[in-house]
């Protein structure tokens, strides 16, 4: 019978333990910040300077060397040029990188940075959740072909833009555009492939 008492006793002080920490929280300064409404400044402007965010391009100084697709182990980045038949000058037809794939290596970086021009780069960016997996495939020629860049010699006279804003318009426009523009080309695919035969001998399909 003691032992019942004893056990009665100590779950009881166990309780009140608990509570008092529990209780000693609600006169404390809260730690939680409600994000993303109730913080001094965007976090990221918080993070540090070589976080691995969100991929960008700045086509401007973009020499088309593909470097960066051939470095990256997945095969999320797509770069395709060609010559325009009127300057004859090589200009940029596509450059996509499909962040849905992307493991935010840093190999493509490195590779434009110390082999190139440093047109590609990691942003602090991060927001990019979407329910559909056609936003995350960032096109950063959308319309026109883009001439690309003749590099300087010396490489501290590239024209480097601020980091971000390629990456929050790539963004932008993927969320707006690639739904219904990728929708569209499924229609396409399945209406150019016709459905088999089930009623046609197992040979013949």
């Amino acid at each position: 019978m003691s032992g019942y008492f004893k056990s009665m006793a100590q779950a009881t002080t166990t309780i009140f333990e608990g509570m008092a920490v529990t209780f000693s929280h609600l006169l404390r300064k809260p730690i939680t910040i409600q994000y993303p409404d109730r913080i001094e400044r965007p976090v990221s402007e918080m993070l540090p300077a070589r976080y691995r965010g969100l991929l960008e391009v700045q086509l401007d100084i973009c020499t088309g060397c593909r470097r960066c697709a051939r470095v990256c182990p997945i095969e999320c980045i797509v770069v395709e040029t060609a010559k325009n038949p009127e300057s004859k000058q090589l200009e940029l037809t596509r450059f996509d990188i499909d962040l849905a794939k992307c493991m935010f290596c840093g190999l493509c970086v490195e590779a434009c940075k110390f082999e190139s021009s440093g047109a590609l780069r990691h942003t602090r960016e991060f927001e990019a959740a979407t329910d559909d997996l056609s936003s995350l495939i960032f096109r950063f020629v959308p319309d026109e072909p883009v001439p690309v860049a003749r590099l300087p010699k010396d490489k501290s006279d590239i024209p480097v833009g601020a980091y971000g804003p390629y990456a929050r318009e790539a963004r932008e426009r993927a969320m707006r555009d690639n739904p219904a523009l990728f929708a569209r080309l499924r229609e396409e695919q399945s209406a150019s492939s016709p459905s088999p035969d089930l009623n046609a001998p197992a040979g013949s399909r």
